[in-house]
């Protein structure tokens, strides 16, 4: 093991760190070509601007030790949580904050909860930064909503964490449940932050999903539209469109960007962010992508370039079928999955679609991850 991290054998999230980094983009092209490298050519991968402190997202968990309470992380595939006061693909700002929250938690008598006994309070706090604007949230995911000496509790936290922009309470009642809050309660701040990515303003919940590498993030988008060869005059449509960051983005080039998210939280956000940024041009749809395009079909609606970044089990076969009805010129097919996107490149070139290029991405540097890109074309 190198000296990346001294938590890494036991943490096992950075798999990787035991490389060097060219070795690391070596392993990760491999897996492109392994993959979708099958059915069309792999281009050398783009390393990250950063690796180390890259991640925009932070999730910490906390434990009673003696005395004190003490932040740390999850144990490699249990929930026993071993003493660590920073991360190193996190922020300085995040790491601090976290270590200043362990003190306060302590002070406070606010104690971690054990999801076998189901006693305390405390599950996790999860740091959000934008990287442009540098605006900070940290949510504190509670057992319930009772929280004791909440005022004097954020007077204290402004006071330790002047980095902060907001902070919020979310509370899930469910013991599997120690990231996410059903319900939530803004401390102060408005309980959102906003960052720019591609020039364009973007509004993060604490539950909006938002690429953790924020860098890379906007090299990757970059490469996408270049793929899609937008001139102005195409019609696109932005399947599993989250917030709506490569919608929104794309709809600066095109004539208009069809969005479709099953979230519809995600989908609010995506409204609030396409009315920040001016932009008319595109409409939101809470709707499962298949069922959405499938109405497009029926209408006879045109496409001329379809945006798919779905999550890592991939594509389902029903969606693309309707994919290849709606009939699309071209597919941007954006995965954090090489292996299942190499599944549906199969799917897409039996139903006529031909995969011409893939970009491979290291968005998660010193992990196994890895994020592609591949254009297809009909015909």
């Amino acid at each position: 093991m190198n000296d990346f991290c001294r938590y890494a054998k036991k943490c096992n999230s950075c798999q990787l760190c035991n490389l060097n980094y060219e070795e690391q983009l070596r392993h990760k092209e491999n897996i492109c070509r392994k993959y979708p490298g099958k059915l069309c050519a792999v281009k050398k991968i783009s390393p990250s601007p950063k690796i180390t402190g890259y991640r925009n997202k932070a999730q910490f968990v906390y434990k009673r030790e003696g005395k004190r309470v003490i932040s740390g992380l999850y144990k490699s595939a249990t929930h026993s949580v071993m003493a660590a006061d920073q991360c190193a693909i996190c922020t300085d700002t995040a790491n601090t904050i976290t270590a200043a929250l362990a003190k306060l938690f302590y002070s406070f008598k606010v104690m971690p909860y054990d999801p076998y006994t189901e006693r305390g309070w405390l599950k996790s706090v999860v740091i959000r930064e934008a990287a442009a604007t540098g605006e900070v949230m940290a949510v504190i995911n509670g057992a319930d909503r009772i929280f004791p000496a909440k005022r004097t509790f954020t007077t204290a936290l402004q006071k330790a964490c002047p980095m902060l922009t907001t902070a919020v309470i979310a509370v899930n009642r469910d013991r599997a449940k120690l990231f996410t809050g059903k319900q939530s309660e803004i401390l102060f701040g408005d309980g959102r932050i906003t960052d720019v990515l591609c020039g364009e303003k973007f509004i993060l919940s604490p539950t909006s999903f938002y690429q953790i590498n924020h860098d890379q993030t906007e090299q990757l988008y970059q490469k996408a539209l270049e793929l899609a060869g937008l001139s102005g005059s195409e019609v696109v449509l932005d399947a599993y469109c989250g917030i709506g960051t490569i919608g929104i983005i794309a709809s600066r080039r095109a004539k208009f960007v069809h969005a479709v998210e099953l979230n519809p939280a995600a989908i609010a956000d995506a409204k609030r962010n396409a009315k920040l940024n001016g932009v008319e041009n595109i409409r939101f749809t809470a709707a499962d992508s298949k069922e959405y395009v499938r109405r497009l079909t029926e209408k006879d609606a045109r496409v001329d370039v379809a945006f798919i970044d779905p999550p890592r089990a991939g594509c389902t076969s029903s969606f693309l079928n309707s994919l290849a009805r709606l009939s699309p010129d071209r597919i941007v097919y954006i995965s954090c999955n090489p292996e299942t996107q190499a599944r549906d490149l199969r799917i897409l070139g039996r139903l006529g679609y031909k995969s011409r290029v893939c970009y491979p991405f290291d968005m998660f540097p010193h992990t196994n991850h890895c994020e592609s890109i591949v254009k297809l074309t009909r015909g």
